[in-house]
């Protein structure tokens, strides 16, 4: 069963659990590996190697893999290849908010950073201008405050099922669908109490490390549950599903959902095309779908929201329900080569579990760099 404390057992050290769980692939790949200063872990086959820190994939290109933070570039490189994206605006002050009412857009919409992730700032299903502009209000101080640029972007709210498509080279290895944070009733418990209850199974000591994680209490969970006549201080009926957010996110309480299988192969193919697009190696694509066993690409079916240069590997080692997929093995695989394994070394796992705190040993000749002869003038 997935609860925290098993999944706490598969940290190596201080690393995150995504980490930890890359170090575990090399391990049973034979790789060697290093700890360093800064929870940097180095990975070599023996020929070449490579550092690892959180989910930063080496082998994404570090200009794309920055651009790939940037919402409104990604949608306008979409845009052009007639792959479906929201319809949006940008906006550059808050002050400028109203001019949104006057333009193309139509409610019911969506108010986010340009650059931001786990939904920090993020206002959905917005009816009303002036849910609007306490929107663009939340969206502008989260970026001031956190110094995220100076621009949100407003779209149309689309109402899907939410998935993350994992890709790993021309390959989709793993989509996970992410539930919006929910409760269950037990008919005498407050939403309040239940939602504290499933909070204290799932903190953990490194933000957003587990593949499930606190709900987030916030104006969104008070916006959603006014529009159901509830409060944080309804007692929900016993079994009743109490859904929280409209927004899915796993960081701010969403469940992770394998569906690997029932996804079409048309609607992997697209978030392939998009990585590739991207010029990332490994990306996790996130596409609003209504049904996903589908070949349906077009704007009816499917929203592409963004992709990410770092996804969290958690979520698809160790999903909610469904079967978990071993991501880091096919991310170990695709940069090292499944056929360039060297001896499986002596030196196990177990022996690293404790806090890792020393100074480690050079390993600076175990890389090696190839520099191209400089070409005749």
């Amino acid at each position: 069963m997935l609860n925290a404390r098993n999944i706490e057992k598969m940290r190596v050290g201080k690393l995150s659990i995504s980490t930890s769980l890359l170090v575990r692939a090399a391990d049973d790949k034979g790789l060697d590996y290093s700890f360093l200063p800064e929870k940097v872990v180095l990975i070599s086959n023996g020929k070449k190697s490579h550092f690892f820190k959180g989910t930063s994939i080496p082998c994404n290109n570090v200009v794309a893999a920055s651009l790939a933070c940037n919402k409104y570039f990604l949608r306008r490189l979409l845009t052009e290849q007639k792959i479906p994206t929201p319809r949006t605006v940008v906006l550059r002050h808050p002050a400028t908010w109203r001019t949104v009412l006057s333009g193309s857009l139509k409610f019911p919409l969506v108010v986010k950073p340009i650059i931001g992730s786990h939904a920090n700032g993020a206002s959905m299903n917005i009816k009303s201008p002036g849910e609007l502009h306490q929107a663009v209000k939340r969206g502008f101080a989260y970026m001031k405050r956190h110094n995220r640029g100076n621009r949100v972007l407003i779209e149309e709210f689309f109402e899907a099922q939410d998935l993350r498509f994992l890709v790993v080279g021309t390959k989709v290895v793993s989509v996970i669908k992410r539930e919006p944070a929910y409760i269950v009733g037990d008919g005498h418990s407050t939403i309040r109490e239940l939602i504290h209850t499933f909070n204290h199974k799932w903190q953990s000591s490194i933000k957003y490390d587990f593949p499930m994680c606190p709900i987030r209490l916030d104006s969104e969970v008070s916006r959603f549950l006014a529009q159901a006549n509830l409060n944080l201080d309804s007692v929900a009926p016993a079994k009743k599903k109490v859904t929280l957010r409209w927004n899915a996110n796993v960081s701010t309480g969403g469940r992770p959902i394998d569906v690997t299988d029932q996804v079409h192969p048309r609607i992997k193919s697209l978030a392939v095309k998009i990585a590739t697009i991207s010029q990332l190696k490994v990306g996790g694509v996130d596409i609003l779908c209504r049904d996903y066993t589908l070949p349906d690409i077009s704007a009816a079916n499917l929203s592409v929201l963004e992709i990410n240069d770092s996804p969290g590997l958690d979520i698809h080692h160790l999903p909610y329900r469904g079967l978990g997929r071993k991501v880091s093995a096919d991310i170990l695989d695709y940069i090292f080569g499944e056929d360039k394994k060297p001896d499986k070394k002596s030196r196990r796992l177990e022996a690293l579990l404790e806090d890792i705190d020393f100074i480690p040993q050079p390993v600076a000749a175990n890389i090696v760099l190839t520099v191209s002869p400089p070409k005749n003038s």
